[in-house]
C-alpha cells in the first residue's frame, strides 16, 4: 500500500482531524455548551499593520464567513462532509485545485483544529472562525483578496519514498 503524497496528505489529515474533534467532543460528555451571549462592550480600534505589502497580514479584517460565502468567493458549491455543533467541513474543486473548507464555533476550536492539522503541512488561509485548506499559496490569494484572512503554512512531517 502506498502511503499519500503530495497535496492529498494534508487534505486526508484535515479530514481525520475534523472527525477526531467530533468524536473527542461526543465522547467527552456530549457536544459543547452553547455559545454565551455576547457583552456589550466599546468597539477597539485593531492594532496598526506595519507598512508595505506582505501576504502573511490580511488583506481586510476577516469576518466570520459562512461556508456558502466561502464557497462563492472561490466560484464552486461546497459540499458538506461533516455537520457538526463544534465544526462543519466541506470541499470543492475549481480550476485551481481542490479546496477543503472549515468553519468552527469558535476561534479557540479554529485554532486547535489548526494547530493539529498543520502537523501534517499544508497551506491554510485562516479567518475568524473559518480555515480553507488549498493546493498553494497562490492559489488562496485570490480567496484572501475576497474575503481577508491570513495565510499560514503547516511544517510537515514529510515523506519521502
Amino acid at each position: 500500500m502506498r502511503f499519500p503524497s503530495g497535496p492529498t496528505l494534508p487534505l486526508l489529515a484535515a479530514g481525520a482531524l475534523s472527525c477526531a474533534i467530533v468524536v473527542t467532543g461526543y465522547a467527552n460528555g456530549g457536544p459543547a455548551p452553547p455559545a454565551q451571549p455576547a457583552r456589550h462592550t466599546a468597539p477597539t480600534a485593531p492594532p496598526p499593520h506595519p507598512p508595505g505589502p506582505s501576504t502573511t497580514s490580511p488583506a481586510q479584517p476577516a469576518q466570520p464567513a459562512s461556508m456558502a460565502r466561502i464557497a462563492s468567493a472561490l466560484g464552486c458549491r461546497a459540499d458538506v462532509i461533516i455537520e457538526a455543533q463544534e465544526l462543519r467541513e466541506g470541499g470543492c474543486t475549481t480550476g485551481a485545485g481542490v479546496f477543503r473548507i472549515l468553519t468552527f464555533s469558535s476561534d479557540g476550536k479554529k485554532r486547535a483544529w489548526l494547530t493539529e492539522a498543520q502537523a501534517y503541512g499544508g497551506t491554510y488561509l485562516v479567518g475568524t472562525r473559518w480555515s480553507v485548506t488549498g493546493p498553494s499559496r497562490s492559489a488562496l490569494l485570490p480567496l484572501r483578496r475576497a474575503l481577508g484572512g491570513t495565510i499560514e503554512s503547516g511544517t510537515g512531517h514529510g515523506h519521502t519514498p
